[in-house]
């Protein structure tokens, strides 16, 4: 899989910071994505656990959904960042719920 192009709305969403975020579009739309991305930029580039987030979705299969992304992004970043090997221990402990 090649390297994903996000919108520029997506690219605000993903990188900023200071503040909490909405993401809210139609189905298929790559909210999904655009959170885990968000969530794994906050762990590798701010150094934040993954456990000290609140991540709110609207069903509990969406929920497991992203934590399994997040979980798959994360064992793709630990080649490069085998410091996150703890955030790979905490997923379980994070807050992603309806």
């Amino acid at each position: 899989m090649g390297k994903v192009t996000w919108t520029k709305e997506q690219e605000d969403a993903i990188y900023k910071k200071g503040s909490n975020i909405l993401v809210a579009a139609a189905a298929g739309s790559g909210k999904t994505a655009v959170l885990v991305e968000r969530i794994i930029q906050k762990i590798l580039n701010d150094g934040i656990d993954i456990d000290k987030l609140l991540v709110v979705t609207f069903t509990n299969a969406a929920a497991s959904e992203m934590r399994e992304r997040i979980r798959d992004g994360l064992y793709k970043a630990l080649e490069e960042n085998p410091e996150i090997q703890r955030q790979l221990l905490l997923i379980n402990k994070a807050s992603i719920m309806t």
